[in-house]
């Protein structure tokens, strides 16, 4: 863990942040930041580089008076300003540092503005406390999951359904492939939160200004009836949504790590025909015997890289695991999370790695140098090390701004396995090859007749 007192360059961002990629994944949901408009603008803007989407996020516009005096007529305003002039299904209200900081009571304020405003009592208003002083965008992603399953799962009659629950930050393409796997299974589903869609738009000739797609209100207020509960990405959090639905209305939870390499990916498989009932189709097992034979292939490249990977905690146990697997040899391991359920998974499985939480990227830099590190995994914000230190950096997770395709990277499940081994691979190759070739002397002339 770092031992400095302040964060020059940190591994992880503001809270709020995270619970956008939860509202947005709700079908017709509009989110609304309890804030200064800065705050809205950095995560529309941080988003938008990422998912190469508009991502609209309202805000309350908190100023210096509404400091001194409060912001429940900011954030009255600003409800009423989103329910009419985006016409949302739900809203879902993230507070900011200044919002917790002069302590607006928000559930308070949104229940007076539903007795005030008749336009807004059939629209589900969904708060969530999301301060970034207190946590990561992480905590902010399960905080507002959690708020989201809270304030709508609603008991009626039980279904034979099954709720898959998103618990850690995945790209469009992964919500997508998880999607697919329940339909080839033939599984009644509910996936929360869905971003396929949000994040991820067909460019057609009207921009909406609430997207389509997302989890419908109705199934999320289903989930309390579902036979199941699975979290995938529910190594190192808190308890969240799929302990509240089983402490709350008895339905069974099943944690789960995100479904990366073979081992985690296994798992998930053995699960899902355990609560469904059902065989796994051939094709997802012709798609594991592609896996081995891709690590096979690749085994004498991998094998006993040094590695660092770092990013989202649940994604980087994933990734660690998966170069375990592959014979690779972790010596750096780090999040941006404080998490003690990171630092003991992670140094079980890396016993010889140095394993970073809450971590700022000075510290993680550090250690890399220290360990001669031959490859990275992770978001683009270490692209600084690696261009210091002449390393190749695969860029994976979130974020990534300086490269296309983040919304396409698959690498859940045995395909998204497979080419995360051709990834690091070719970055591997495409490093060496960069070695520079001396000048050639220019060719003679040939002789004059």
């Amino acid at each position: 863990m770092s031992q400095s007192r302040a964060a020059v360059n940190p591994c992880a961002m503001c809270m709020p942040l995270g619970s956008v990629l939860v509202f947005r994944g709700i079908e017709g949901c509009m989110p609304l930041f309890h804030g200064s408009q800065g705050c809205s603008t950095y995560m529309r803007l941080y988003l938008a580089h990422h998912f190469r989407e508009p991502v609209d996020i309202a805000s309350s516009a908190l100023s210096e008076k509404a400091a001194v005096y409060g912001g429940a007529a900011n954030l009255k305003t600003g409800l009423k300003n989103v329910i009419r002039g985006y016409g949302p299904r739900a809203v879902g209200v993230s507070t900011t540092c200044l919002a917790e900081t002069i302590g607006d009571d928000v559930e308070r304020t949104i229940r007076e503005f539903l007795q005030e405003e008749p336009d807004g009592r059939d629209i589900p208003i969904i708060p969530v406390s999301t301060p970034s002083y207190a946590h990561s965008h992480e905590e902010g992603y399960s905080a507002a999951l959690l708020a989201t399953v809270r304030a709508l799962a609603q008991p009626s009659k039980q279904s034979c359904k099954l709720n898959l629950l998103v618990g850690s930050i995945v790209s469009p393409s992964d919500v997508r492939n998880l999607k697919r796997l329940l339909r080839d299974m033939s599984a009644e589903f509910i996936l929360l939160p869905d971003i396929s869609q949000t994040f991820d738009l067909p460019l057609t000739g009207d921009l909406p200004r609430v997207p389509a797609g997302g989890t419908p209100l109705e199934e999320i207020r289903d989930s309390a009836n579902s036979r199941a509960s699975i979290t995938v990405g529910a190594c190192a959090r808190l308890p969240g949504a799929g302990e509240y639905l089983e402490e709350e209305f008895g339905v069974p939870h099943h944690a789960l790590p995100l479904p990366i390499g073979l081992q985690f990916t296994d798992m998930l498989m053995a699960r899902l025909e355990e609560v469904v009932g059902l065989p796994l189709p051939e094709s997802y097992e012709q798609d594991r015997g592609r896996l081995l034979d891709a690590i096979v292939d690749a085994h004498k490249l991998l094998a006993h890289v040094k590695t660092a990977v770092y990013g989202d905690s649940e994604m980087v146990l994933g990734i660690l695991k998966f170069m375990v697997e592959l014979g690779m040899s972790p010596r750096v391991v780090a999040t941006g999370t404080r998490s003690r359920a990171f630092a003991t998974l992670a140094g079980e499985m890396a016993p010889q790695a140095a394993v970073l939480d809450a971590v700022d990227f000075s510290d993680i830099g550090r250690e890399i140098s220290a360990r001669d590190v031959e490859l990275m995994v992770g978001p683009f914000t270490g692209r600084q090390i690696a261009a210091a230190q002449n390393i190749p950096l695969l860029r994976v997770g979130f974020p990534n701004h300086d490269r296309f395709g983040a919304s396409r990277q698959l690498l859940l499940g045995y395909q998204g396995a497979a080419g995360l081994v051709d990834a690091m691979a070719n970055a591997l190759l495409e490093h060496r090859e960069r070695i520079p070739v001396k000048q050639q002397a220019p060719a003679p002339s040939p002789p004059g007749r």
